[in-house]
């Protein structure tokens, strides 16, 4: 008798808040229209070749709102409108932001692979004046291209051929990539319509501008999830608007894409159980979250991994819970694998499930855009793999999470403990004084215009939109300490500008408060080079304070748009006596460094890595390879964390050479597989200058 299938449904959420700058009139980061060139679309095609194949697509309804203005015309671009301009026309503050913003990119796979486009990134120190009008024009072009995906270089011979040419671009060049750029980017929307109208997706939503709702209900919620960090008095708590947020959300998605009943995955996964009664008040289908959030909603927690693997519901409203582990593999760990060898691990993984939990559903969700520009050919090698396998495999059946739900019945659950997909708390959008005082102000906001939103009228209904981009999630996650971006001080004017709004909409002058940052600048320095000599004794503790006291320190985790739940290194300490460079590596949790030190570690050093240090597994031993590959042992010992001592002349022989930064990543694998890599998102640039006093000099 043949098994009965495990379905497998996947969720890739698409999700950008909204750029738009309600003062200025312009929107002022572009991810938005460059995720739409690279990824929105290309996930779509590429899913639609594999026959068989489905998936879940979730759309946060500002992400919705950006396309339609870019496909109209409306949405006034600053980097966009950069890209467009001749390099002639440019004003010399112009011309140094597309020096310091166009090489926004993954650097290993976008502008390593291609000479011009990696020459001008190493002139990119010399600043703006070192670059002529054909250089920034080059610039212009390799920005774009590079966030061209796969499936559109490959079925538009005019991308192929500028990065053949890799140089000397013309006007016309330009604004033929362009004008391809913007046709792709006005489809997307109308492929996403054919394709759930086909059968062949799911399309769910998230409420309106991706709050997080449990919050918005009530914050003193966040002391459910884990006690200790100071909230906001009062508290935060208008469930009007929560109910609002999702009812907006119904509105715009029936209007862009068609009326049907749809499932939500609540920003962040984030769930409580008021927030999931408001839910099934708004007859959403379907909800879902992270499995960190049943395991502590149930007796027994997930030491049956079964638990996990079926549709539960609360008062009604059925939920499915994430497959941490998998989904994150594929966030964060097979992008530099072998695309085939990736996708055999996961199907054996899978199946491995299907055998214990015959019939039951699991659920993998994750980002869709992010992670793919750390993959070769932006995944489409995976992807396709991935789909054809699923189809292939007796023991598992691709499933939308709609499907998944139908064909097997809920299991009551009695409780449900609040939570995010994040550590299941609320931590990181609550708690830190810069959080803190974003929900202060949202809160004087909301009262101060309690009477104007009253009013039935469409400034009302302006003013309270307003206000709802506030409550959006994204402002808050790039406050405090938990990741960085060179781009913090704009969400932070954009949250405080959204809040400007309301009162400028309801004829109110605003809090002289609205007008100063609350991101201090201190706080987006990450990277701290040293000041002073490290002298230190390699033996895996800090003995002294004076040891490490003169140090660089810079972290290794939390850096960007996407946030991994996976065990490993946290920060990295550096510095020098003149003849040897100290690192030291400190874990997430102390716990965590025995099993970190089972699998084979390497610390690479230089853009391609020429310098390597090793760490045999279950040894506090090291060595380092020379460009030859011939090994020199050197010092290493684990404690507490991990210390190494190098020679610097070897260092700067094999690693820097006449280089401006030190390149930098830690990498664990087994059987010559990369189990782990950090930072993920790619390596950490040190500042190095032969003049720094206590640097390599």
């Amino acid at each position: 008798m043949s098994q009965v299938p495990l379905n497998v449904a996947i969720l890739w959420h698409m999700h950008q808040p909204d750029y738009f700058d309600p003062v200025s009139g312009e929107t002022l980061m572009p991810w938005t229209w460059l995720h739409a060139v690279k990824d929105y679309g290309e996930m779509l095609r590429t899913l639609a070749e594999v026959p068989g194949a489905t998936a879940t697509f979730n759309l946060v309804p500002t992400l919705i709102e950006q396309m339609q203005r870019y496909a109209d015309g409306t949405a006034n671009d600053r980097w966009l409108r950069l890209a467009e301009t001749t390099p002639e026309e440019l004003t010399p503050a112009e011309r140094h932001e597309v020096v310091d913003q166009f090489f926004s990119v993954h650097r290993d796979r976008h502008i390593q692979p291609y000479p011009r486009y990696r020459e001008l990134a190493e002139r990119r120190h010399s600043g703006a004046e070192a670059f002529s009008d054909q250089d920034l024009r080059d610039l212009q072009v390799w920005f774009l291209l590079s966030w061209t995906g796969y499936t559109l270089r490959r079925d538009n011979p005019l991308l192929s051929q500028l990065m053949e040419r890799q140089r000397l671009f013309s006007e016309d060049d330009k604004q033929q990539l362009l004008d391809l750029c913007k046709n792709e980017v006005a489809g997307v929307l109308e492929l996403y319509r054919q394709l759930e109208q086909e059968g062949r997706i799911e399309i769910s939503l998230t409420p309106y501008t991706h709050p997080i709702l449990p919050l918005l209900i009530d914050s003193d919620v966040a002391h459910q999830a884990s006690t200790g960090e100071p909230l906001p008095d009062p508290a935060f708590s208008f469930p009007e608007d929560a109910r609002l947020q999702v009812q907006r959300a119904t509105e715009l998605a029936n209007a862009a894409l068609g009326e049907r009943p749809r499932g939500m995955w609540p920003a962040e996964g984030s769930v409580s159980e008021a927030a999931l009664r408001l839910l099934a008040e708004a007859r959403v289908c379907w909800a879902a979250s992270d499995e960190g959030i049943l395991q502590k909603s149930i007796e027994q927690g997930l030491t049956d991994r079964r638990q996990l693997y079926r549709p539960w519901s609360f008062e009604g409203l059925p939920i499915v819970f994430r497959d941490r582990e998998l989904s994150d593999r594929i966030g964060f760990l097979y992008a530099d694998w072998d695309p085939e060898r990736a996708v055999q691990d996961l199907i054996g993984r899978l199946e491995g499930v299907a055998r214990t939990a015959p019939g039951g559903l699991i659920t993998l969700i994750l980002d869709g855009e992010n992670c793919w520009e750390r993959y070769r050919d932006n995944g489409y090698p995976f992807l396709t793999a991935l789909y054809h396998r699923l189809n292939d495999s007796l023991l598992l059946n691709p499933v939308t999470v709609g499907q998944g739900i139908a064909s097997t019945r809920p299991q009551p659950l009695k409780r449900l403990r609040p939570g995010s997909w994040i550590n299941a708390n609320f931590g990181i959008w609550i708690g830190h004084p810069e959080e803190n005082t974003a929900w202060q102000l949202l809160q004087i906001a909301r009262k101060d215009l309690a009477s104007a939103l009253a009013e039935k009228t469409s400034e009302a209904r302006e003013i309270h939109t307003a206000l709802l981009r506030a409550e959006g999630s994204d402002w808050f996650w790039w406050y405090g300490d938990d990741h960085s971006t060179a781009q913090a001080a704009l969400f932070d004017l954009l949250f405080r500008r959204h809040l400007q709004a309301a009162y400028r909409q309801a004829g109110l002058d605003e809090p002289q408060a609205l007008h100063r940052p609350i991101k201090q600048v201190q706080a987006q320095q990450r990277i701290h080079p040293p000041f002073g000599p490290v002298r230190c004794t390699i033996d895996g503790k800090v003995s002294s304070f004076l040891e490490w006291r003169g140090a660089g320190h810079a972290p290794l985790i939390g850096s960007g748009a996407m946030h991994s739940e996976q065990l490993g290194w946290k920060e990295l300490f550096f510095g020098t006596d003149g003849n040897l460079f100290f690192l030291r590596l400190v874990p997430c949790n102390e716990s965590d460094l025995t099993q970190l030190l089972q699998q084979e570690l390497s610390l690479r050093i230089g853009e391609e890595g020429q310098f390597q240090i090793f760490c045999r597994p279950g040894e506090e031993t090291a060595h380092w390879t020379d460009s030859n590959g011939t090994p020199h042992p050197t010092e290493c010992a684990a404690g507490d964390c991990l210390e190494l001592a190098l020679p610097v002349e070897a260092l700067r022989k094999y690693a820097l050479k006449e280089r401006q930064e030190m390149v930098l990543s830690v990498h664990s694998s087994q059987n010559g597989q990369e189990t782990g890599r950090w930072p993920a998102e790619g390596p950490v640039r040190l500042p190095w200058s032969p003049a720094a006093p206590y640097w390599l000099a």
